[in-house]
């Protein structure tokens, strides 16, 4: 058995030494992808419109995004649109041609046929930092399996730059995820899986992704819940054990593969996994891998919303300005200057329930980045002064340029407020850049960040930092992870919880809800996020492996 195991060992050092050499002219280059989120939406008949953010930074080589979906027996894929960060959509192509230049492919997207399945495919456009949003629809995912309803899907393989951080968001159109109608199991990396008090299934990642890792989802449902879903030729438990065996052996397989990557190319890999930053005075430092950053508890640069943004600009990590809006009106929401509500709008036919900002008209801001917002909001109000979340939508276009442009006032408030505290510094080239001093506060913003993530774990935390509940939630949804910190605090200590949304003007159960109005919200101002589409659910194939998966990015 040793000697078997010994073989394995060397095929494997073998193998990844020479995938990786052959690997390398493949894939193009970018510096880092921050985050992949997944909103996948199902409905009765089993298909699935699945919409993707993915966060892209320092794009520098290369003509192409794509995402390729393999093992797709039984399923076809369609619908595919693409937008920007501009809010541009894409063109969609009948037929897509690899061979193009990268300004041929600039503004386009489409679906190429594989072998092996399909690639969604959307050209770089300019080089730089990108927020590409991608929807596209799947047919025949969700299976009936004779006991059970569900799937086995890869919503994340290997990409040319492994994800910082991914969330996935699995919800029915019409009807609440339960426990009492579905069940939940994800593999092949650190995270976390729940249902939510939202009525959804959430994926959340603890830790960044390492180039090995996968997402692996495997959901269970009531049959009842689709009733149209086509069937498989096997049973769901054979599935799930399918499921289990495949990933405790692929397990294996990756720590070999991984420590015959260290051993036999770490000297030639070490500047495509080595995060390098240069000094205001010139010395170039290097950000310690994500395991070896310590949790840190207390919110490091003062407290300051722009100065946070602007550090983790300058660590190339970027935040939308969607999470950027969505921080501020949280706090607002506690100091009293606005109230977030549903209200029934009576200018739609059904007379439907819709997210609704209140202002307060007593309350002024102080001068600067937040009364510059909240001016850019009230423009927009009625009479009453509310802003409905339908006219966010349809102003979007227009209203998302004043964010632009507002969003970098935050940037240029945030690099004054760095350089005041000597946390940074302008270069010989009049470049802002970390101090060494102000580096070192920066590790310990990812080292915050980390904490929030791990909160639930935190048993300490059960009787302290109650105080600064308020601080880590603005944060938290700053780094686009408010529900899952939502939910640690509540798990923390439930009796506090209640009056910390008291705090808010909600009580325990509909504190979320206040996360998911909030989020809404912002999101309509977004031009990428006002799109058409129809519900839809994500599944796998009826053999007992997963479908999708076979890797993707930029090329």
């Amino acid at each position: 058995m040793k000697l078997k195991q010994k073989k394995l060992f060397t095929f494997f050092v073998l193998f990844t030494v020479l995938f990786s050499l052959g690997a390398v002219p493949v894939f193009a280059k970018e510096d880092a992808i921050p985050s992949i989120k997944l909103d996948v939406i199902l409905q009765s008949d089993g298909s699935a419109v699945i919409t993707e953010i993915w966060d892209v930074r320092g794009v520098s080589s290369g003509t192409e995004y794509y995402k390729a979906l393999n093992n797709m027996a039984g399923m076809s894929v369609h619908s595919l649109t693409v937008w920007d960060e501009s809010g541009t959509q894409y063109k969609t192509l009948g037929v897509w041609n690899t061979k193009l230049s990268r300004e041929e492919k600039s503004g386009t997207c489409g679906i190429m046929k594989t072998s092996d399945g399909y690639e969604l495919c959307w050209g770089i456009g300019s080089y730089g930092n990108h927020q590409y949003t991608l929807q596209y629809t799947i047919d025949g995912l969700v299976k009936d399996y004779g006991d059970y309803a569900g799937f086995y899907h890869q919503f994340i393989s290997e990409l040319s730059s492994a994800p910082e951080s991914a969330y996935i968001k699995i919800r029915m159109a019409d009807t609440g995820l339960t426990e009492n109608n579905a069940r939940i199991w994800a593999y092949g990396f650190t995270g976390e899986v729940e249902i939510g008090s939202d009525g959804s299934l959430h994926v959340f990642s603890s830790e960044a992704l390492d180039g090995g890792d996968y997402v692996n989802v495997l959901c269970r449902f009531d049959r009842s819940l689709f009733p149209l879903a086509s069937a498989a030729d096997m049973s769901f438990e054979k599935l799930q054990e399918s499921a289990e065996n495949i990933n405790s052996d692929t397990a294996l397989y990756i720590v070999l593969a991984v420590i015959g990557t260290v051993i036999a190319v770490s000297v030639l890999l070490i500047t495509f996994y080595s995060s390098q930053y240069k000094l205001a005075d010139g010395t170039v430092v290097r950000l310690p891998r994500q395991k070896q950053i310590d949790s840190n508890w207390s919110v490091p640069f003062g407290r300051s919303i722009p100065a946070v943004y602007s550090a983790m600009l300058l660590l190339r990590k970027g935040i939308s300005i969607e999470m950027l809006m969505s921080a501020y009106l949280i706090r607002w929401q506690k100091a009293g200057y606005i109230r977030i509500e549903k209200r029934e709008n009576e200018r739609t036919k059904k007379r439907t329930q819709e997210e609704v900002i209140v202002f307060s008209p007593d309350k002024i801001l102080d001068p600067g980045v937040e009364r510059e917002l909240y001016k850019i909001l009230t423009d927009n109000t009625n009479r009453n002064g509310i802003l409905w979340t339908s006219d966010i939508g349809k102003r979007a276009e227009a209203l998302y340029e004043k964010l632009t442009a507002w969003a970098a006032e935050v940037k240029s408030e945030g690099d004054q407020a760095l350089i005041l505290s000597g946390a940074a510094a302008t270069d010989i080239k009049d470049t802002v850049r970390f101090t060494v001093s102000g580096f070192e506060h920066a590790v310990k913003l990812l080292g915050f960040r980390k904490y929030l993530i791990e909160l639930r774990r935190q048993s300490e935390d059960r009787s302290v930092h109650g105080e600064l509940w308020g601080d880590y939630l603005v944060f938290a949804i700053l780094f686009g992870i408010g529900e899952h910190v939502l939910e640690s605090m509540k798990a923390l200590d439930p009796a506090y919880f209640d009056t910390f949304a008291g705090m808010y003007g909600y009580n325990a159960y509909t504190m979320v809800y206040l996360m998911n109005m909030t989020n809404h919200i912002s999101s309509a101002a977004s031009p990428t996020n006002n799109m058409d589409g129809i519900g839809g659910g994500a599944s796998s194939a009826g053999g007992g492996g997963f479908s999708g998966g076979g890797g993707g990015g930029s090329r």
